[in-house]
């Protein structure tokens, strides 16, 4: 365990698991980086340098809370690349994780020598995550099927004031639905989401953000992996169509049984799906 100083003297947490090349992930949520695990035992073949994002797990809170916005997370990969002392990164993204990945690439395409986007937000694409419906659609014999259904509304409805009480109570009922299957094994990961979660990083996540920045993806020179969950009902496939659709070397891959955390479900096909792209 260690801590770097990113741009603004914001003192950020990271941890190395594994042998191997390094793999630097970038969580979702804005969420503490611990719900990564070690991807599913990919660190047997890979050095994991995990961080928590600022405000988030054992990291600091900005003294500016508009660095919140993934732009500026993504200034805080660059902090870390100078911090370790990699001239290239093989960089890995998760869900919100995946948009500040991107916005880094794009930003600093030499530094890319792999990327990898796991269940990446429509948000940014303005498209995709449109097949979430057809998804929950195929699980309707799931015990939590009408609680999710339910859960669904009042997640778009949520004000950005919300009570945290009221986010976690929705987020909580919604949850299973993210999930490929609701065994303890994902129970236990979902367990894990209040304490993780930070909701002020959460809401400045998008703020005063502009993607215009996305064209800069469609030359990136390095090689794209875009990984999907065939049972998520939170972002979809379609929209591993979508991200690989403005990438110039850009491969989706939907790993069947999975949902958004694929590395709980599906941990053997994951590990080999991004062994395979970064070999």
């Amino acid at each position: 365990m260690a801590n770097f100083t990113s741009f603004d003297g914001t003192v950020l947490h990271y941890e190395s698991i594994g042998d191997g090349p390094p793999l630097v992930l970038v969580p979702g949520g804005p969420r503490a980086a611990g719900y990564l695990e070690d991807l599913g035992g990919l660190s047997a073949s890979r050095r994991l340098i995990r961080y928590d994002a600022r405000g988030t797990g054992a990291s600091a809170r900005p003294d500016d809370p508009s660095t919140y916005a993934y732009p500026t997370l993504a200034r805080d990969v660059e902090a870390l690349r100078d911090h370790l002392g990699l001239e290239r990164l093989d960089l890995l993204g998760h869900s919100a994780g995946s948009v500040v990945a991107s916005a880094y690439a794009a930003a600093h395409p030499a530094r890319i020598a792999r990327l990898v986007l796991v269940s990446p937000s429509p948000q940014l694409y303005g498209k995709g995550g449109d097949d979430v419906g057809d998804i929950l659609a195929t699980r309707t014999d799931a015990p939590w099927h009408a609680e999710v259904g339910a859960a669904a509304g009042e997640l778009l409805s949520l004000p950005p004031d919300a009570a945290p009480e009221r986010v976690f109570d929705v987020l909580d009922r919604y949850t299973p639905a993210a999930y490929g299957r609701w065994d303890e094994r994902q129970r236990a990961h979902a367990a894990t989401q209040r304490e993780q979660f930070a909701l002020a990083a959460w809401a400045g996540f998008w703020a005063g953000t502009d993607p215009g920045w996305l064209d800069g993806l469609a030359t990136l020179p390095a090689p794209v992996l875009v990984l999907t969950g065939e049972k998520d009902a939170l972002t979809g496939v379609r929209i591993g169509d979508v991200v690989t659709a403005g990438l110039a070397h850009g491969r989706h891959v939907t790993i069947p049984g999975a949902g958004h955390y694929p590395w709980v479900d599906e941990p053997a096909a994951f590990v080999a799906a991004v062994n395979e792209f970064l070999s």
